[in-house]
């Protein structure tokens, strides 16, 4: 199996997320539209969850905690806004009046949240992604995959993941809680996939279970319904309003990155490698929509109530979107603070200019060029591609480690640990770890 969509089939939960403090430009891993129609959006590099009005003003919260790398967001119906700080292991709620409360989590780091009728906040967790070993999904002691619920009072309540970790969380027209759950493979190497349903008490019902199979992406349709995508299996899956399972194979070479209904129906996808959007209309049919291709990668994707498709890229800090009557417009994310001032480091929290990041990023392509086109890591006379192409291809494929652009790699070998023993591959050594850190740092940092 294509070792990319195993890892992607839990993207936000560990090999897309590196600390702030790596100083790297990095796109918004989700989007949520308020009641006034303002864009929410996560800013790693700022530590901080934003908003983006109508006007085209950006409003950033500060988080108290620093390098907590927020990730997934959701209103509740007071308009509060819930988010995940991943690397802090919290979920966070910023309270209209502007105050941020904090809810540590335990066993793990959290990756999604979601948040039901009652506005309570339900989160995805994912054992062992936070790097550095220590056992995969459910058996490790110290970590476990969990969903976790945080109910009206602030308490919070664990139901561990009957098997594997869960992918993704979203509520049906009944506000029933609806998982996907992604099972590492065994000596085969293939992954399993379930779909699951899980009360407010805790107790799961298996709804559905698939061989060779990674579902995650669970979106709300108009009718009450969910549809969820499987990149190994080629799925679109839908969920009926009365809980029937339906499906539907979707061309070979599609790949779901994220997932998110129109109002009319339609579902929109972000993932394409030549920067397009996907669309997959209710007749089922996809589309790829025509944009310069600019060797990014589409990522978190929202589709307005005004059916505008509001999009970023994974290494772009600007927000896009693709207005109804079909222009693209690119909303330049620039906080006062960023202004005038080429990189400022705060503790972890590190803030760019974005003109002089996006051109050295330009010109590290054109260096690269060859490289990205060929998939080849850079020869350095002592093998070390070698080993990159052994030990970190478990996690990325060589495409999106050679687009990567980090000031500091660290993190990022570190974080693959977990994959590689979900892998099944040798972990690395302290010297392999050190040695590959150099290398990418020398061949493949942006400085």
């Amino acid at each position: 199996m294509n070792t990319k969509k195993l890892a992607l089939a839990a993207a936000l939960l560990g090999c897309l997320s590196l600390p702030a403090a790596a100083c790297r430009p990095f796109g918004s891993y989700q989007f949520v539209e308020d009641q006034d129609g303002s864009i929410w959006f996560t800013e790693g590099d700022n530590n901080a969850v934003s908003r983006l009005a109508p006007d085209g003003t950006v409003t950033a919260h500060k988080l108290p905690t620093t390098a907590a790398e927020p990730s997934s967001l959701a209103l509740d119906g007071k308009g509060n806004l819930w988010f995940v700080e991943m690397d802090a292991a919290k979920i966070a709620r910023l309270d209209k009046d502007g105050r941020v409360v904090e809810y540590p989590t335990t066993d793990g780091h959290p990756g999604l949240v979601a948040v039901d009728r009652r506005g309570e906040a339900w989160f995805t967790q994912m054992a062992g992604h936070e790097g550095g070993g220590g056992g995969h999904a459910g058996h490790d002691g110290r970590k476990v995959a969990k969903v976790g619920r945080i109910d009206a009072r602030g308490v919070m309540h664990s139901y561990p993941a009957p098997e594997g970790w869960p992918t993704s969380v979203a509520f049906d027209a009944r506000d029933q809680a609806w998982v996907t759950l992604l099972v590492p493979g065994g000596k085969d190497g293939q992954p399993k996939g379930r779909l699951a349903r899980l009360s407010r008490d805790g107790q799961w019902k298996i709804a559905a279970a698939w061989d060779n199979s990674c579902p995650s992406n669970l979106a709300r349709l108009p009718d009450g319904g969910l549809a969820f995508s499987d990149h190994c299996r080629h799925v679109l899956g839908r969920v009926a309003a009365g809980g029937r399972i339906g499906e539907q194979m979707l061309p070979a070479d599609t790949y779901i990155q994220q997932m998110a209904a129109a109002p009319d129906g339609t579902l929109w996808f972000t993932g394409d490698e030549k920067s397009r959007l996907g669309r997959i209309g209710r007749d089922g049919r996809v589309t790829y929509l025509a944009r310069s291709d600019n060797g990014d990668q589409t990522m978190a994707v929202l589709v307005t109530r005004k059916g505008d498709v509001v999009f970023s890229e994974f290494y772009n800090y600007n927000i896009n979107r693709l207005t109804k009557n079909g222009e693209y417009v690119e909303h330049l994310v620039n906080v006062d603070e960023r202004k005038s001032v080429r990189e400022v480091r705060e503790g972890e929290v590190c803030y760019v200019q974005f003109a002089a990041r996006i051109e050295a990023k330009a010109e590290m392509d054109a260096r690269r060029a060859e490289e990205v086109r060929n998939g080849r890591f850079k020869p350095d006379g002592a093998g070390t591609e070698k080993l990159a192409e052994q030990k970190c291809l478990a996690c990325h494929d060589a495409r999106r480690l050679l687009l990567s652009r980090r000031s500091d790699w660290t993190p990022s070998i570190n974080r693959m640990h977990a994959y590689r023993d979900v892998r099944n591959v040798e972990p690395l050594t302290a010297k392999e770890t050190a040695r590959l850190v150099r290398y990418f740092n020398e061949n493949y940092g942006l400085r």
